[in-house]
């Protein structure tokens, strides 16, 4: 594929497509994405995560090349692959060549991705730990954002500079979310769009987020609390007003978001439900991992019924169930659709189906007994 003869993109684009293959647990796959909310979901251990992290990775640095086709501007990109791959990842040794999948010998992995301004972008993995054959013609794409699955705002305060001086072990998805939050709210009164977002973040940490002097704090009626006294589940609430507020997430941008529903209480969860729908309808395009079922149930339920719920929630939602299955156990299979319901394998729903057989089963017993 030589990317430099593709026709040149015009204005912001989201991801439209990826193709994998032998990158970590995926062997050979391609995966057609939404533009609103995709929720990758699978048992522990298949490649949720890593797939998260790549498309982020993906995103950040395939969007800052001018596209020429140049032999210098693909070296640029890829020391930059490099560089994030080491850092997203943290393979021990910064050996990105460990992020190949496993097999004898020496092998390479294959990835690509297209967007939707028909831009597209590529790069080969060699076991050797060098990144080759690197190509984009992306052009600029908007702010992306990844949360990880432990909220961030308690451990902000002097994070920035002790990562930059190697002194704390955490990935890049870290510092980056750091820098984003760090960065100013927009001046001026909120319009419209801003309220609708935030003010239901906002109702339920009970106040607005601030920084100031390199500490998050969230003021309302209770006063001005610390961000770390408050519950973790507040506190990944307030993360997400402040990027929303300070811009971060802009329309045509992107968020990644792994497991945002640890540590939130089920009322929580719907708010949280609720915001992304509100994210994805204003062009944010959303990337999730999640185990919850009152999440990924809500979220197939608006892609299910969209004429039934409010405007401002409705978009498209798709799913992605990975499984390990087969004689390949170190290869994952993915399934795709717009429902829970027609994903091939769903851990989320079989749980609780099976808790429900349980259950029943128990009752059976104690009416046997008795």
């Amino acid at each position: 594929m030589n990317l430099k003869n593709s026709l040149q993109p015009c204005g912001a684009a989201i991801l439209k497509s990826a193709s994998i293959k032998k990158f970590g647990l995926f062997s050979d796959e391609d995966l057609e994405f939404s533009p609103g909310i995709n929720v990758f979901i699978g048992r522990n251990g298949c490649g949720k995560s890593h797939l998260l992290k790549l498309l982020y990775t993906l995103v950040k640095e395939c969007g800052e090349t001018s596209g020429n086709g140049s032999v210098l501007e693909a070296e640029k990109l890829e020391n930059r692959l490099a560089s994030k791959l080491a850092g997203v990842f943290r393979p021990d040794g910064d050996r990105i060549g460990r992020l190949v999948q496993r097999r004898k010998g020496q092998g390479s992995a294959e990835v690509s991705a297209s967007f939707t301004n028909g831009g597209k972008c590529q790069f080969k993995l060699s076991s050797l730990d060098k990144v080759s054959d690197a190509e984009s013609d992306v052009g600029k794409l908007q702010e992306a954002a990844f949360l990880p699955s432990r909220e961030v705002l308690a451990l902000f305060e002097g994070f920035i500079a002790a990562y930059q001086k190697r002194e704390l072990s955490f990935d890049e998805t870290f510092y980056d979310i750091c820098v984003a939050l760090s960065a100013g709210q927009l001046r001026g009164p909120r319009d419209e769009m801003l309220d609708v977002l935030v003010k239901p973040l906002e109702h339920e940490i009970r106040g607005r987020v601030s920084l100031e002097g390199g500490r998050f704090y969230v003021t309302g009626a209770d006063g001005s609390i610390e961000a770390h006294l408050l519950s973790e589940g507040w506190r990944k609430l307030a993360a997400l007003a402040q990027l929303i507020i300070n811009g971060t997430l802009t329309q045509n941008g992107f968020l990644f978001w792994d497991e945002p529903e640890a540590n939130l209480n089920p009322k929580m969860v719907v708010q949280l439900s609720e915001t992304l729908l509100r994210l994805a309808n204003r062009g944010i395009q959303v990337f999730v991992v999640s185990h919850d079922y009152l999440l990924s149930t809500r979220l197939s339920l608006a892609s299910e019924y969209s004429e039934g719920i409010d405007e401002d929630q409705r978009c498209q939602v798709k799913f992605f169930g990975l499984v390990r299955r087969g004689s390949d156990e170190k290869g994952v299979s993915v399934s795709s659709g717009n429902r829970l319901a027609d994903l091939e394998d769903n851990p989320i729903i079989a749980e609780y189906a099976a808790l429900y057989d349980y259950e029943g089963s128990l009752f059976q017993n104690s009416q046997t007994r008795a």
